[in-house]
């Protein structure tokens, strides 16, 4: 899928630079660059017509060459913990999830931020056992306006600024690179930034050469490892993917991600029932966690039998809770640093692990 529909530009898909390069060729100002980019960024216009600030000649000009949604529809599910997950279909009517998560502490009517969970890819090739999203397969990479669109769209229907960013919905973000590094830059953007960089987390299997590419990004992001297992033989089982990538040569990807951007690394790390859960899993774990500043989030593995599971994947269950808060401690007890993480929206296959397009569907918009 190109960035392109009808012979137009998605508008959400322009970097600063590229709008420069529009303005350049179209006889136009530089100051007409952060107009341009307000108009869409911070006043959220949905059609050239309202962009008030810019000639009307120039916005017949932006009419002719680009567009500003590409979503055709939208279907939204809400969950008993406040969590909603978003149904995106896509001009060319493929479709994927993402999640908002608003965390609350002391006024439960207030979050203190929210967090959206987005996706890269439609589907996913990595096939990690564990995942539901793996078990549809890989369609196609999303293009940066779409990665884009995907907060744009979630902050217009909710009436909520997403303050965190994590590349963790459907797809292998660093297998879409050049997209999500594009997107990345557009929420970023000094002219109109969307997110701060330092709110922003990209989770990876452990495309280290990717890895590598991102510390070489202008604005430093947040770094997240998918784990799950301290030895090469269960990761190789439950994530094919550390074939290519085994720890030891993963964790000094991640020893030089941390020596560039000097920010702390997260490691995810699901507990299967009596698979990765020992004692001596939680002293490799630590140890792992000690190379660099770090934090280990423990997530509880979520059901995904409504993908009907087989081989391996059908073996995996979950590691009871005391086990889990058990497991924790003696991970801290070796010096890591651990987060046993709340679980958002399992009731509408939105938590960690779930998406896979699955549609208990309780509200549903259609978008111009």
């Amino acid at each position: 899928m190109s960035n392109s529909v009808s012979g137009k530009t998605h508008a959400l898909g322009q970097t600063p630079t590229e709008w420069t390069e529009w303005c350049r060729d179209e006889g136009l100002s530089g100051f007409r660059v952060d107009q341009i980019i307000k108009a869409i960024f911070s006043e959220r216009i949905q059609s050239f017509d309202n962009a008030t600030t810019l000639p009307k000649e120039l916005r017949i000009k932006l009419d002719r060459d680009f567009f500003l949604r590409s979503f055709v529809s939208n279907k939204k599910q809400v969950s008993i913990d406040g969590s909603v997950k978003f149904l995106n279909k896509m001009q060319d009517h493929k479709s994927v999830e993402s999640v908002f998560m608003p965390w609350h502490e002391e006024n439960p009517d207030r979050p203190v931020r929210t967090t959206l969970c987005i996706s890269s890819q439609v589907g996913c090739a990595v096939d990690c056992a564990f995942c539901a999203t793996g078990k549809m397969g890989f369609g196609r990479n999303m293009t940066a306006g779409e990665i884009v669109e995907q907060v744009i769209v979630a902050e217009e229907l909710l009436g909520e600024k997403v303050t965190n960013l994590v590349f963790m919905g459907m797809g292998e973000p660093l297998l879409n690179h050049n997209a999500v590094f594009k997107a990345i830059e557009i929420f970023t953007q000094d002219y109109a930034t969307i997110v701060y960089p330092k709110k922003i987390t990209v989770s990876t299997s452990g495309i280290m050469k990717n890895i590598s590419r991102l510390a070489q990004l202008p604005k430093y992001v947040k770094l997240a490892i998918s784990l799950h297992a301290t030895t090469n033989g269960m990761r190789d089982r439950i994530m094919p993917i550390n074939r290519k990538s085994p720890i030891s040569d993963l964790m000094q990807t991640v020893e030089d991600y941390y020596r560039v951007t000097k920010l702390p690394v997260t490691y995810e790390y699901i507990p299967f029932d009596g698979l990765n859960d020992t004692y001596e899993d939680a002293k490799r774990l630590a140890k792992i966690a000690k190379r660099v500043p770090s934090r280990v989030n423990i997530i509880p593995f979520n059901d995904i039998s409504f993908t009907n599971p087989t081989g391996y994947a059908a073996k995996l269950k979950p590691t009871p809770m005391h086990r889990i808060l058990e497991f924790a401690g003696e991970v801290r007890a070796e010096g890591g640093v651990v987060t046993v993480r709340d679980t958002f929206g399992s009731d509408i296959d939105a938590a960690c692990g779930q998406l896979a397009l699955s549609d208990r569907t309780v509200d549903s918009h259609t978008l111009s």
